[in-house]
């Protein structure tokens, strides 16, 4: 009785472990929702932090690792979000996500307004355990960062909030 009593519970813990984990395309499809939301709001996202060429929302948890005049990298712990910026680009511009190959692509998302475009896209890296290239963009201005899919969707929405909050100096 007591092996089964052990099949039993190592069925169910199985059951709910599977059942309470997302799948990759359930969290790209809410980090999708994530973008849409931040990009489409008509919110202003107040800058908190200065550099030499922009200001930018910068969350508590990031720190400034390296910078140069429209490149920055960012860390969170030992996670790299790099952020780069070519202000011959107006929000509107395709030229980052034109340069995207969908070959590669695990997702890829676009999402346009009046007056600017943005695009989300995920690679998926050749060893599975090294996670996922995450790209967010608005015209040009686009930060990626290496990610795994329980963090996905909550850095999808940090940088699409640091994205829109960019203003040129």
């Amino acid at each position: 009785m007591s092996r089964m009593k052990i099949i039993i519970v190592a069925w169910l813990s199985l059951f709910v472990l599977t059942a309470c984990t997302q799948s990759t395309e359930d969290v790209l499809n809410e980090a999708d929702k994530h973008l849409k939301d931040v990009f489409l709001s008509n919110e202003q996202i107040d800058t908190n932090y200065s550099f030499k060429q922009f200001d930018i929302y910068k969350p508590d948890e990031l720190e400034v690792v390296e910078t140069s005049d429209h490149n920055i990298i960012f860390s969170n712990g030992n996670q790299p979000f790099v952020l780069l910026i070519n202000e011959f680009e107006s929000p509107n511009s395709k030229w980052f996500y034109n340069q995207i190959s969908e070959e590669d692509s695990l997702h890829l998302r676009t999402y346009e307004s009046d007056d600017a475009f943005a695009y989300l896209h995920a690679v998926e890296r050749e060893d599975e355990n090294e996670g996922y290239e995450i790209h967010v963009g608005i015209g040009g201005v686009k930060m990626s960062t290496i990610t795994e899919v329980r963090q996905m969707s909550e850095d999808v929405e940090m940088m699409i909030q640091m994205i829109k909050s960019v203003e040129e100096n």
